[in-house]
């Protein structure tokens, strides 16, 4: 009899006990942590926060939509599932923050609201923390990085000869269709063939300019004597095919010669330009009626070895009267 009592005290001390600690359980007021993944972070770089209220199984959360985290910008925010601890409930927002200020900046404190059974409401808050953000392109040591050169790409001749191919491939087939679109084009019309001038006429035309040209009269006796020795010997290349331009004096009278010119004419042309030489190269400066002279000299020379078969009939009359 006296061991039942015993037990029956037991059992009792036990159910209070269990009461005290669920009544304990229930009272006890909820709490509000939160947890950053890391106090430093680079800026723009996102970082985790987790803010867990610790509250009694029959209290409900209230999590604001949107929390106030300014300078800081949040980037999602998701609830958790609750996790029964005992008596209690533990439930979660995880949040995904960045910022884009450098230096150290406070995270403000965030407030949840808690409703208990009876519907009073509790509102928590968590301290306010410090996060430095730091800028990307450090070192381990914390100094600012090199910057790095411009990547070479590998080159190759192997690989720009099917380039170049392929452009020569394109450009020759477009110079064969603009070849063809301009015979397609051009009109098949025969361009009549303007037969050259004969020598005489040029050298005549140019003698008689020259010496209207007035260059003695104003002192010019060098451009003068010049253009005397040029226009002579453009027309040894035009009648006896001699480069007189380009030879000497020396060499102008032996291509004459080779070409089977008569004696008279060559005496003649080589008086003619060794007194153009004088003057162009010895810088003898004759007088004004010596040097009016070289026109008749040269004219006389042009007539006298001009072609029977180009000279006109009325020219020969007047030169047999």
């Amino acid at each position: 009899m006296k061991r039942m009592s015993n037990r029956r005290v037991v059992v009792a001390a036990l159910l209070g006990v269990s009461l005290v600690a669920y009544a304990s359980a229930q009272t006890d007021p909820p709490e509000l942590v939160t947890a950053l993944d890391s106090a430093v972070i680079t800026v723009g770089d996102p970082v985790r926060l987790v803010v867990t209220v610790s509250h009694a199984q029959d209290a409900q959360v209230v999590w604001p939509e949107v929390f106030d985290i300014d300078p800081f910008e949040l980037v999602d925010m998701r609830l958790l599932e609750p996790v029964a601890e005992g008596n209690r409930v533990r439930s979660s927002a995880e949040l995904t923050v960045t910022a884009f200020e450098l230096g150290e900046l406070n995270l403000p404190a965030l407030e949840v609201e808690v409703i208990d059974a009876a519907g009073n409401a509790v509102r928590l808050a968590t301290d306010a923390a410090v996060v430095g953000v730091e800028s990307v392109g450090r070192d381990e040591g914390g100094d600012i990085r090199d910057i790095k050169g411009p990547l070479t790409i590998p080159f190759s001749v192997v690989t720009l000869l099917p380039w170049l191919a392929g452009l020569g491939v394109m450009g020759a087939a477009a110079y064969w269709l603009y070849r063809r679109y301009r015979r397609r084009q051009r009109p098949d019309v025969q361009v009549p063939v303007v037969p050259p001038r004969p020598a005489h006429e040029v050298a005549l035309e140019s003698l008689d300019v020259l010496e209207a040209s007035g260059l003695l009269e104003l002192g010019e006796v060098k451009t003068y004597h010049i253009r005397v020795s040029d226009i002579m010997r453009v027309y040894a290349e035009g009648r006896f095919e001699v480069e007189a331009m380009e030879m000497t004096t020396r060499e102008v009278l032996e291509g004459l010669r080779r070409t089977g010119a008569v004696s008279g004419a060559i005496a003649d042309f080589r008086q003619l330009l060794d007194r153009c030489d004088l003057v162009k190269f010895a810088k003898f400066r004759p007088d004004v009626p010596t040097s009016r002279d070289l026109v008749p000299l040269g004219r006389h020379l042009v007539e006298a070895t001009t072609p029977a078969a180009m000279v006109p009939p009325a020219a020969t009359e007047a030169h047999v009267a």
